[in-house]
């Protein structure tokens, strides 16, 4: 069976990407953590909900999910690498599998320093729209 490209495309609101590098930018130097409320089947990230509890440190951050709102709708996380690298580690990799998108900002902090991966680990195209 042969996929349409244009469905595993993942589209993410300015105003929620401007969000994420804010907060990544006042996090610093510790990671900056926190889960995506997304419309799962138009695939579009519509918010982000930073999780009470959530403890960062300069080499990760915990999050509670026990305190997540109940919704299938969390189905993205995002995360700071404050040491300049986009790249994923196993311990993101690992925690990917449970998330169907998955962004990590890193150093400027600008809209474009940002890499986006599937719950399978792959790099992804993520479209920055307006609302």
């Amino acid at each position: 069976m042969v996929m349409d490209k244009q469905f595993l495309k993942w589209s993410i609101y300015i105003d929620v990407l401007k969000s994420i590098m804010e907060f990544s930018k006042n996090f610093y130097p510790l990671e900056f953590s926190g889960i995506l409320y997304c419309d799962i089947e138009r695939k579009i990230i519509k918010d982000i909900y930073i999780l009470p509890g959530t403890q960062s440190g300069r080499t990760s951050a915990v999050l509670r999910m026990d305190l997540a709102p109940m919704t299938f709708n969390l189905a993205g996380s995002v995360h700071s690498h404050p040491s300049g690298q986009g790249e994923a580690s196993f311990a993101d990799l690992n925690f990917f599998s449970s998330k169907q998108i998955n962004i990590i900002a890193y150093p400027p902090f600008s809209l474009d320093s940002y890499k986006a991966y599937n719950k399978q680990g792959k790099t992804i195209e993520l479209t920055v729209i307006s609302r």
